[in-house]
C-alpha cells in the first residue's frame, strides 16, 4: 500500500454512524472498522478490516471507516475473544475473515465468525495528555473557539482519540451528548477534523471537514 496513504485520507470526508448511545459505559466498546458491504454468497451488512503490511498504517487508516459499540466475551482482549453486537452477546459480528485487520482502541486484530479473534497486537500509546477543545456543535465543522473545555485523552492526534475524559487517571468519562468538538491545535494536532462523542466519553462519529 502507498505509504501517502494516511495523508491522503486527511484531504477525504469520512464519517461515523452519525448519533449513537453507548448503552453501558463499564462495559462496552467501539469496534473500528473500514467499511460495510455484503460479500458473495452472504446476506446482510458484513464489516471490512484495513490491509496492511504496516501495522502502524492500518492502525491509522481505520481512524477513517466507522464504529459501532460491541461487548466482548471477555474481559482483556485476546485469541479466541469473540464481539457481540449486542449487549446480551447473542449476535456475533459479522466480519470479513480476510486477513484485513480491525480496531479497538490500540489493539489491532483479525477476526473470524466462530472463532473470534484470530490474531492481535497491542500498539503502543502515547503518553495521556490534558488538551482543550472547543463545542458542543449540533454539527460537524464548527472549527473555532473558544476552547474551554479541559480534558484528558490517550494519543498525541486528535483525529485518532477513541475515548475522552474529564480526568487525568482516565475514569470519568465527558459527557458529550452525541455532539460535535473541535481540538485547539496548540494543545493537539487536529488537522481540521472534528469528532462526535457520546455520553460515555467514547468518539462514535469522525468528519474531515
Amino acid at each position: 500500500m502507498n505509504h501517502n496513504y494516511y495523508y491522503i485520507l486527511l484531504g477525504k470526508k469520512a464519517g461515523g454512524p452519525g448519533t449513537q448511545t453507548t448503552s453501558n459505559c463499564s462495559d462496552s466498546l467501539q469496534f473500528r472498522y473500514y467499511s460495510i458491504n455484503t460479500p458473495a454468497g452472504q446476506s446482510g451488512d458484513w464489516y471490512y478490516g484495513i490491509s496492511d503490511p504496516d501495522p502502524a498504517l492500518a492502525w491509522s487508516g481505520l481512524v477513517f471507516g466507522g464504529i459501532v459499540e460491541v461487548w466482548a466475551s471477555t474481559q482483556v482482549l485476546g485469541p479466541g475473544t469473540k464481539l457481540y453486537t449486542d449487549q446480551a452477546q447473542t449476535q456475533e459480528i459479522r466480519a470479513v475473515d480476510d486477513g484485513a485487520q480491525f480496531r479497538i482502541e490500540a489493539n489491532l486484530f483479525t477476526y473470524r465468525v466462530g472463532t473470534g479473534i484470530t490474531a492481535i497486537t497491542q500498539m503502543a500509546e502515547p503518553p495521556d495528555i490534558q488538551i482543550r477543545m472547543s463545542g458542543p456543535e449540533p454539527g460537524s465543522c464548527a472549527l473555532s473557539g473558544p476552547y474551554t473545555q479541559t480534558v484528558w485523552v490517550a494519543r498525541d492526534l486528535w483525529q485518532q482519540v477513541d475515548r475522552v475524559w474529564l480526568d487525568p487517571a482516565l475514569t470519568q468519562p465527558y459527557v458529550g451528548g452525541d455532539n460535535w468538538y473541535y481540538a485547539d491545535d496548540t494543545t493537539i494536532p487536529a488537522a481540521g477534523t472534528t469528532l462526535q462523542i457520546n455520553n460515555c466519553g467514547w468518539v462514535i462519529g469522525f468528519y474531515a471537514c
